[in-house]
């Protein structure tokens, strides 16, 4: 039988009509013969109480309801169902043969068994997997071996968590139930609960990629729509501390940071920097953070003016740098606040909470939260951001939902997803790409606590936090397990398609006090970490989406530690900065096509065993394969998977060919990488902040292959005129062949405001001998040098015309 479908599927003639045209109902079961098998009108075939629709040669929807009442609304999950949204409509054929509605793409055939309801054996799923074929009986919640998969969040954590599912299998298909989730709508607020049905309602998407984990992301990708690119100033280095820094403080910490030569591209405001409601019980809760004296502050909606005279004037000199504000959000509003009065007049009342109030340290103030569900208490919530944005604020981060403090409950909606949605919207009305780092996917439990959902795919709102959330994971406690279980974790949730995960660096609460993670311990401690632990994380964090240093009153910056640490953490953070160009291309990658920046190994070689045996090394953009040290010691061995193919480590050049398993002993200052051999990866030079514009002065090395390639992508660096076009690629190529090496810089193609005419490159080429002549574009220059310790040329290009590009060879 299974021959037979796979014969069926390749030999299957696809045609497809330009438009979208329900198929006619159900015909009498009595019906003896089949039909031919018809080309489809669009992507829709209702047939009876059924409706499917082909999204792409992968992905196929199956609708069923008893009343005969299908959903056209889009939903939290399905964003956009016209054409725009979902794309063109792929080739089937759709029949009927005997009792079954059948649909045939080049991929997949789809049997329902006409007139009966979705339950098991009414749907047969047939796909390809390679060479050979699968048949499965789809239906969410079916047991599979789950690749990946999210949390909500990491707080008090230290070490392995357990994941919720996403959609990758082992198996090679999942459907996501959708039937629950609330429908997007015009109306205030936002969102409509499902209606009440006679009878049964499916929704349901069924993925069948096979080990084309790709596919698989790419489907989810077009079914609820592309992740934002974030401004090019995210990718750099952040620094935040849980503190109440002054505003001199500030400044002098960002000379500091210019003077080490250590890039800082965003500083995150954390809570302390509001205005106090009660000045006698933020001292007391001083002492119990371990910063007597200083300022403390829960949900305040305006600046200290203690702390900063003049917020107007810091921000301002921020913006200069080029570095990003992130003001930090807690969701509830104390009834001493000066703006409580108006705005819980506009919300038309807001509830007080007990919950909160100890925390705001407010003696004498009610804590009160906000309805999220309620169009007006949602507006008054956005509106006491706008003082804040006012001042130049570049984003928020949401840092508390939705136990205590602010409540979004409606069936078949995530608190976390709808704010986070809202936070988006909000953000982007200011010009803004950032959206919200914050929590994601959040429930009300059946117990009435909150947090992650316990099974199924994705829950209600998971799948959909890619638009609009920065996944940040929350506060844990530093040890080597969970350092190991964070590299991990950031290429797993490429399962619910999320490139933008951003863990507490160095974590939150530093080490274990007296065993526990406890978040009051480690405030008063404010302990270093330990130096291997310390740099280790810097390390990964150097080659995560993105690299945010923060901590409980805690240690993170490399001159507050000595010797080879300082340099190592030192060496890390530069690195990062100097990666941007790469990263934000790898940025760019994966809202084209949602593939992770850092992704699972079994993404690029999912017929390897090794890929799947190896949770802690994963890929990094194109070209780079990271091996992260999870270890204690100064020295340590990591077993390190080498993928299919030619690859060379990173900071040695020793070559490797895979696939195979090798062990690599590194010091404190080194961190096994891979980089696809032949490669020409475009970087910044030492010491350079990310910043918004385009660089005009790059990097390019070209590392050792027969051939190779690479890209880098530009654009304005902030606002939304990419999403229109406007943005460049410049390509990049490399060939070596008898004693030349030849490296070709593609022209600049597209065009955006703000783009370089002119661009200086220093080519670094490697692993060659001292060639006799250097040309570019045909002609000899003298502009060149040669290491014969590193076995290296390094070419200065000035200022090649972006129009044009250059072709550099050695002899």
């Amino acid at each position: 039988m299974r021959i037979l479908m796979a014969l069926a599927l390749a030999a299957t003639l696809l045609i497809a009509g330009p438009s979208a045209e329900a198929m006619p109902e159900a015909q009498s079961r009595s019906q003896a013969q089949s039909q031919s098998p018809a080309p489809s009108q669009g992507r829709a075939v209702t047939d009876g109480r059924a409706r499917f629709q082909v999204i792409t040669p992968t992905l196929i929807r199956m609708e069923y309801a008893a009343n005969g009442r299908f959903e056209n609304t889009p939903t939290m999950t399905v964003p956009d169902r016209s054409s725009d949204g979902l794309g063109a409509a792929p080739q089937f054929t759709t029949a009927v043969e005997g009792a079954w509605r059948v649909i045939r793409t080049r991929q997949v055939e789809l049997r329902w068994r006409r007139g009966r309801d979705f339950s098991a054996g009414n749907l047969v799923l047939t796909f390809r997997d390679g060479n050979r074929s699968r048949t499965v009986r789809p239906r969410p919640g079916a047991e599979h071996s789950y690749l990946g998969g999210w949390t909500r969040g990491l707080d008090l954590s230290t070490g392995r968590e357990p994941l919720n599912n996403g959609i990758l299998t082992r198996e090679g298909w999942h459907v996501v139930d959708d039937s629950d989730t609330v429908l997007l709508v015009d109306q205030e607020p936002g969102f409509r609960v499902r209606p009440q049905r006679d009878g049964t309602y499916r929704d349901w998407y069924a993925f069948a990629y096979g080990h084309d984990f790709r596919r698989a992301l790419a489907d989810l990708r077009t079914l609820t729509g592309a992740a934002p690119l974030l401004p090019r100033n995210a990718f750099g280095v952040w620094f935040s501390k849980y503190f109440a820094y002054t505003e001199a403080e500030f400044r002098a910490l960002v000379k500091r940071f210019e003077r080490e030569r250590v890039p800082l591209d965003t500083l995150s405001l954390d809570t302390d920097f509001k205005r106090q409601n009660d000045p006698v019980g933020s001292a007391v809760a001083t002492l119990a953070v371990g910063q007597p004296g200083r300022a403390f502050a829960w949900n305040g909606w305006d600046w200290n003016r203690d702390l900063f005279s003049d917020p107007d004037t810091f921000v301002d000199w921020t913006q200069r740098r080029d570095i990003a504000l992130i003001a930090n959000i807690h969701p509830s509003i104390s009834s001493n606040d000066p703006q409580f009065e108006a705005t819980n007049e506009a919300a038309g009342g807001l509830a007080s909470s007990q919950d909160c109030r100890p925390i705001q340290a407010d003696t004498t103030g009610e804590c009160h939260v906000f309805d999220w569900t309620d169009a007006r208490q949602l507006k008054a919530y956005f509106d006491l951001h706008d003082k804040l944005a006012a001042t130049g604020i570049d984003a928020f981060w949401l840092d508390w939902c939705c136990e205590a403090e602010g409540a979004a409950e409606a069936p078949g909606l995530s608190p976390d997803t709808w704010i986070n949605s809202q936070y988006a919207d909000y953000n982007r009305g200011l010009g803004s790409r950032w959206p919200a780092p914050s929590r994601i996917g959040g429930e009300y439990l059946n117990d009435g606590s909150y947090g992650d959902r316990s099974v199924g795919a994705g829950g209600t709102g998971a799948l959909a936090e890619h638009r609009s959330a920065i996944h940040f994971t929350g506060d844990t406690c530093a040890t080597w397990e969970m350092l190991a279980f964070q590299a991990e974790h950031t290429a797993a949730e490429a399962a619910i398609g999320m490139p933008y995960v951003t863990h507490d660096i160095g974590s939150f609460n530093g080490e274990p006090q007296a065993g526990q993670c406890n978040a009051v311990a480690a405030a008063q401690a404010g302990a270093p970490l330990s130096d291997d632990l310390y740099v280790r994380w810097l390390q990964l964090g150097t080659f995560q989406p993105l690299d945010r240093l923060h901590s409980n009153h805690g240690k993170r910056l490399p001159w507050e530690y000595d010797g080879q640490t300082r340099r190592a953490a030192t060496t890390a953070l530069r690195l990062r900065g100097e990666l941007v160009p790469y990263t934000y291309t790898a940025a760019r990658r994966a809202v084209d096509t949602g593939l992770p920046m850092a992704g699972p190994l079994y993404l690029s070689w999912p017929r390897q065993k090794r890929a799947y045996q190896h949770p802690t090394q994963f890929t990094f953009g194109r070209d780079l394969v990271v091996a992260p040290v999870t270890t204690p010691g100064t020295r340590a061995s990591v077993r390190l998977w080498v993928p299919p193919g030619q690859w060379v480590e990173r900071t040695t050049g020793r070559r490797l060919r895979g696939p195979a398993v090798t062990t690599v002993k590194v010091g404190l200052n080194r961190i096994p990488v891979l980089v696809r051999a032949g490669s020409v990866l475009p970087s910044h030079r030492v010491g350079t902040r990310a910043g918004l514009a385009p660089t005009r002065r790059m990097v390019l090395t070209a590392y050792p292959g027969p051939r190779g390639r690479g890209q880098l992508y530009d654009d304005a660096g902030a606002g939304f005129a990419y999403e229109r076009g406007a943005f460049t690629r410049t390509s990049f190529h490399q060939q070596r062949k008898n004693g030349t090496v030849t490296v070709r810089i593609g022209r600049a193609r597209g065009s955006f405001t703000g783009a370089l005419r002119v661009r200086t490159w220093e080519l670094r080429v490697l692993a060659v001998d001292r060639p006799a002549s250097v040309r570019v574009d045909g002609r000899k220059v003298r502009t060149w040098t040669y290491d014969a310790k590193a076995h290296s040329v390094r070419v200065l290009l000035e200022r090649v015309p972006s129009s044009l590009g250059a072709t550099v060879r050695l002899r």
